[in-house]
């Protein structure tokens, strides 16, 4: 998608660093509590397992736990969004309105672990008008 940008390849970086110990789980499963407040109550379930929670899983030898504890929540930053800009947005709808009625933003998708507190950026999208194909 044109004005798309994908954070996955900094993810797998993120738990490479973990999984070597190079970086502590502490320094990232460190979810605001606003976050946690905004992935349990309007999140949408990832169809993603939690990274760090695979991680201990794994060196567990337990079991991977397959029900989604990773939730996606989107947040918008734009100047034009005024009093908007820096909140989530509920539904799919929603975002799609506020790209109709306004003329550029970025929507910031973050995955968040209910579990862990994982967090980590997961896309981001330039939207509104200005960006139409």
């Amino acid at each position: 998608m044109q004005g798309s940008t994908d954070y996955q390849m900094a993810k797998r970086a993120v738990v490479r660093q973990v999984s070597q110990g190079a970086i502590s789980v502490r320094d990232v499963c460190d979810a605001h509590p606003e976050l946690l407040r905004a992935a349990r109550n309007i999140g949408t379930p990832s169809d993603r397992q939690c990274p760090i929670c695979e991680l201990a899983d794994r060196r567990a030898r337990v079991a991977t736990d397959r029900s989604s504890s990773l939730r996606l929540v989107t947040y918008v930053f734009g100047r034009d969004l005024r009093r908007r800009s820096g909140t989530p947005v509920w539904t799919r709808e929603e975002l799609d309105d506020l790209a109709s009625d306004h003329d550029s933003f970025t929507a910031y998708t973050v995955e968040c672990c209910l579990v862990c507190g994982w967090n980590h950026l997961h896309e981001s999208v330039l939207m509104g008008q200005a960006h139409k194909p």
